[in-house]
């Protein structure tokens, strides 16, 4: 099942073997594979990727972190899509949602605010005003791993499918899924994911392309389109 959801995703059919650090050329290499450009930024962690998922272009940008709760190297991945700019929901690493909420709300304890402050990052926001989403199907080991927060339980059932589910469960080899700190989110007609990734290590870029590439895919298959739409085009991830 796994080769075959590979294939359609356009992955190599197994996953990279290669543990450690590479060089910016094996980088170059295993992206020409996958029909993806890559661009080699000059420090030893920071390059850029790019490519398309269903006829829409897709940029991962691998750096510094741009999230406090993020160390060492940050996967950062978006792509604008065709989806309903209503529909809002995240998938986050147990251990991350955990502590993030515990950060929100010691923030509104601390200063006494009544309502969320806009400069937090999105997905503190969204752990303020949205509730974690539980439904039959999900998987115990998922569940343990994962949480899928939003506003609306029937668009995330159609988001956090079987095929989904599957893909963000795949062994990272360096750690359990759930265990690097981990956000993937559907909001403003756009599929981002961001990692905490050891740095040129081929494992965590499968793994969160995998998990990206399959999102984008799923959503656009199972969500509604959105009435008005301009064409696709690519924003850096912030």
């Amino acid at each position: 099942m796994f080769k075959q959801l590979r294939k359609a995703l356009g992955l190599s059919p197994e996953p990279a073997a290669q543990l450690g650090v590479v060089t910016p050329g094996q980088l170059a290499q295993w992206a020409g594979a996958q029909r993806w450009a890559f661009a080699f930024d000059g420090e030893h962690d920071r390059f850029v990727l790019q490519g398309q998922v269903v006829e829409h272009p897709w940029r991962l940008e691998s750096g510094a972190p741009s999230r406090d709760y993020m160390q060492g190297t940050e996967l950062r991945v978006r792509a604008e899509l065709a989806l309903n700019p209503d529909a809002h929901v995240m998938v986050i690493s147990r251990a991350l949602k955990e502590e993030l909420e515990g950060r929100v709300y010691g923030a509104i304890t601390n200063s006494l605010q009544t309502t969320v402050d806009q400069s937090l990052p999105q997905e503190m926001r969204w752990l303020s005003i949205y509730e974690e989403m539980r439904w039959p199907q999900l998987p115990a080991s998922f569940v343990r791993a994962f949480a899928v927060v939003g506003e609306d339980l029937d668009t995330a059932r159609h988001w956090v499918n079987a095929a989904l589910v599957s893909q963000l469960m795949r062994d990272q080899q360096q750690a359990p899924p759930g265990q690097a700190p981990l956000v993937l989110m559907v909001s403003d007609a756009s599929v981002s994911l961001r990692m905490q990734s050891s740095g040129r290590y081929l494992p965590d870029l499968e793994y969160a392309m995998g998990a990206f590439l399959a999102a984008c895919v799923v959503a656009t298959h199972q969500l509604p389109p959105t009435v008005d739409d301009h064409g696709p085009s690519t924003l850096p991830v912030t």
